[in-house]
């Protein structure tokens, strides 16, 4: 009598375990927020593959995992988006000083921050530092989005005398990926018939009723929508997962005359 029940049983487990297999299945090919963007508002939230640079809301978020103490008070910076996590240093020897902190090719430096008064650690994208990597690209921006995450920028540390170029979360505005309107700044709307989404505006008549830095476009679906304006494919894969990234192009239609420019164009 036991025999069916057990054989029950098996077939149970094994139905679960299928069923949490195919759960898995989807990503970004068919719309939605980048991976790892956590619905973030504005977009991005992928964080970095280092220890430095990874998403936190208290420095207690920061460098678990790691066997050892880091060299300076570990910190959640707060002045970006999604928190930025480092810590204090004094040279740049500082920032990699244990072994297992720093985990990818990505060099970091110590410098200041805009006008904290603190030295902290950041990943570097100098140009020299670019070229240690050994990557595949000599574009700052590009760089950040490939070897960081989606939605880094490369910027200056606002360091003054000692600035640094250094990779930090960017605000993703206009063409970002999104799967809801939460994914995207308070004043714009998931185009979510778009592949990978697109954070914008529907139904504008011309340019006076887009963003700043977007322009109203005549898609081929056969609506008009709020279109980020770029000048380099850069400005295009920002925020956005690699299974979506937009193409810079002029070959769309403007709702209105306007100077010739281009924007970003979500795949079809």
């Amino acid at each position: 009598m036991r025999r069916p029940v057990t054989l029950m049983c098996l077939i149970a487990g094994l139905s679960l375990i299928l069923g949490g297999a195919c759960g898995d299945e989807g990503g970004d090919e068919g719309g939605g927020a980048p991976s790892g963007s956590g619905g973030a508002a504005g977009g991005g939230g992928g964080g970095s593959p280092e220890f430095v640079g990874a998403t936190c809301k208290a420095p207690a978020d920061c460098f678990a995992g790691l066997n050892g103490t880091v060299k300076g008070e570990v910190l959640c910076l707060d002045r970006v988006r999604g928190g930025y996590c480092t810590h204090l240093c004094k040279t740049d020897a500082d920032c990699c000083a244990v072994e297992g902190e720093c985990k990818t090719s990505i060099r970091q430096v110590c410098s200041p921050f805009e006008s904290t008064g603190k030295k902290m650690c950041f990943l570097s994208c100098a140009a020299d530092d670019i070229k240690a990597a050994n990557t595949d690209t000599t574009d700052d921006q590009l760089f950040c989005q490939k070897e960081a995450s989606f939605d880094f920028i490369c910027r200056s540390s606002g360091g003054g005398k000692e600035n640094r170029k250094v990779c930090v979360p960017g605000d993703c505005g206009v063409g970002a990926g999104c799967g809801g309107d939460g994914d995207c700044r308070s004043d714009l709307t998931c185009l979510s018939s778009l592949r990978g989404g697109y954070c914008g505006v529907r139904d504008c008549k011309d340019d006076s009723g887009c963003p700043k830095d977007s322009r109203c476009v005549k898609h081929t679906d056969g609506f008009t929508y709020c279109m980020k304006t770029c000048t380099t494919s850069a400005d295009c894969s920002f925020c956005r997962a690699s299974t979506s990234v937009a193409t810079c192009s002029d070959q769309v239609t403007f709702a209105a005359d306007g100077s010739p420019t281009k924007v970003c164009v979500p795949p079809p």
